[in-house]
C-alpha cells in the first residue's frame, strides 16, 4: 500500500509510528518451515474438555446481537465463589484475554506515560503500549538467577515512577514461573501508595492453584484489574473468551472503551460449560508429568526457572550466535523465538508442550545431540 506521496508527504495522515513499528509479538514471527510437533502457540496441549455439548438450538441465534452475557458471568462467579464474593458489576466479558489488555491501554495510556513491567513478558501488550507513545520502563529478569522474579528490584521501580502503569502477567509469559500471590500483594499495595494502577494478566492463570491468584485481592484494593482467558487450560482458545475483573467503579470505565458485543451467543453458551469443566485440573496433571522429563533429558539447551504445571517455558542455549528457533526447526519443532521479548536474543525460544509427549521428546533430544556438539 503507498503511504508517501513523491514529495514525502505522509498520505492520508496516518499515524507515523504505525508506519514505522515493527511488531515484536511472536504470532507475526512464526516460522513457516514445515514441522513434525507445533510447540509455538499457548494453546491447551491436550484440547478442549470432550464433554462440551453444543444444543443445535443455538445457532437459531446467530442472526441476533447476544441479548445477554448475564449467565456466564454468573458462571465465572460461581467458579470463584469459594475465593472472593462477586456480582456482574465485577465483571466485564471481552474477545480474548488480548482485547481487555488492550482495552486497558486504552483507558490508561497517553504520550509520555509511564509504563511498568517485567522483562521478558507478553509482547503483543508492549506492541501496544509503544503506539501510544507511553515510556516503557521494563524491569529486567535477571539471567544469573535464571530469571526468577525478583519483588525488591520491581518495587524499586515503582517507587522511583509515580502514577504509573503497571503491567505483569502471572504465570509469566515466557518463562512459565508462578510469582507467590505475596509478592503480588506488595507489588499492588506498593503502586496504590503511588497512585499507580496495577494489570495482573492471569491469562495461564488456571494452571495455577486458586489460592495464588490475584481474585483474592479483590476487594482489598481498589487499584488493580485481573485478567483472565478461557483459551490456555480451560482449551478453549477458538471461541475467543475473556474477562476482566475488578471493582465496580472501575469496571464502569472500562466499559466505556471495551468493544460492544465483544462476546458472542455461541461464545456465552459454550463458555459457561466450559468455566467451571474442570479441565484444568488434567492439563496441570499432565503437564507436571511431563514437563520435568524433559529437564532430565537437555544438556545443550537449558531452561528457566519455571513452575511445572505451566506448559511454557524459556529454553535457551549459551552461545548467542545460535539461532535456537532454526536449530529446533530443522529437527521438526516449531517454537517461538524468543528475539522479540526485551532482555533476550535469538538463542532463547519458548516452548509449549505438545500433546504427542513422545515425539517432542524424541525431537528436541535430537536438537540437544546436536547442539552439544557445537557447545563443547
Amino acid at each position: 500500500m503507498k503511504t508517501q506521496r513523491n514529495n514525502g508527504e505522509n498520505m492520508y495522515d496516518i499515524n507515523k509510528l504505525l508506519l514505522n513499528l515493527v511488531k515484536n509479538d511472536y504470532s507475526e514471527h512464526l516460522s513457516d518451515e514445515s514441522f513434525i510437533v507445533d510447540c509455538s502457540l499457548g494453546q491447551n496441549p491436550y484440547g478442549f474438555n470432550p464433554d462440551v455439548n453444543v444444543d443445535l438450538d443455538i445457532f437459531k441465534t446467530l442472526d441476533s446481537y447476544p441479548h445477554s452475557d448475564s449467565e456466564l458471568k454468573k458462571a465465572i462467579i460461581k467458579r470463584f465463589s469459594k475465593r472472593v464474593e462477586l456480582n456482574e458489576d465485577n465483571i466485564s466479558l471481552t474477545c480474548g484475554s488480548i482485547e481487555a489488555l488492550f482495552s486497558l491501554n486504552r483507558v490508561f495510556m497517553y504520550k509520555g506515560k509511564k509504563v511498568i513491567g517485567t522483562a521478558p513478558q507478553f509482547t503483543a501488550v508492549i506492541d501496544d503500549i509503544h503506539i501510544y507513545e507511553a515510556v516503557y520502563i521494563p524491569v529486567f529478569l535477571n539471567k544469573e538467577k535464571n530469571f526468577k522474579f525478583n519483588t525488591d528490584d520491581f518495587l524499586k521501580t515503582i517507587y522511583e515512577n509515580h502514577s504509573s502503569y503497571i503491567y505483569i502477567d502471572n504465570p509469566n509469559n515466557p518463562t512459565g514461573q508462578v510469582i507467590p500471590i505475596s509478592e503480588i500483594e506488595k507489588i499492588i499495595a506498593a503502586a496504590q501508595k503511588n497512585n499507580s494502577f496495577v494489570c495482573i494478566d492471569e491469562a495461564y492463570g488456571d494452571y495455577m492453584e486458586d489460592d495464588n491468584s490475584a481474585i483474592n485481592l479483590i476487594g482489598k484494593y481498589d487499584n488493580f484489574a485481573l485478567v483472565r482467558s478461557l483459551s490456555k487450560a480451560l482449551g478453549a482458545a477458538g471461541i475467543r473468551i475473556g474477562y476482566i475483573i475488578s471493582g465496580a467503579n472501575f469496571i464502569k470505565i472500562f466499559n466505556k472503551v471495551k468493544l460492544p458485543f465483544a462476546a458472542t451467543s455461541l461464545s456465552i453458551y459454550i463458555g459457561q460449560q466450559i468455566v467451571n469443566s474442570g479441565w484444568e485440573e488434567f492439563a496441570k496433571k499432565q503437564s507436571r508429568k511431563n514437563k520435568p522429563v524433559i529437564r532430565e533429558n537437555l544438556s545443550a539447551i537449558r531452561t528457566s526457572y519455571t513452575d511445572d504445571s505451566v506448559p511454557i517455558c524459556l529454553y535457551y542455549v549459551e552461545n548467542k550466535d545460535i539461532n535456537l528457533e532454526k536449530v529446533l526447526i530443522k529437527h521438526g519443532i516449531r517454537v517461538v523465538t524468543c528475539e522479540g521479548y526485551d532482555g533476550l536474543g535469538k538463542n532463547y525460544v519458548r516452548i509449549n508442550l505438545n500433546k504427542d509427549f513422545n515425539t517432542m521428546l524424541e525431537c528436541l533430544k535430537k536438537a540437544d545431540k546436536e547442539l552439544s556438539g557445537i557447545t563443547s
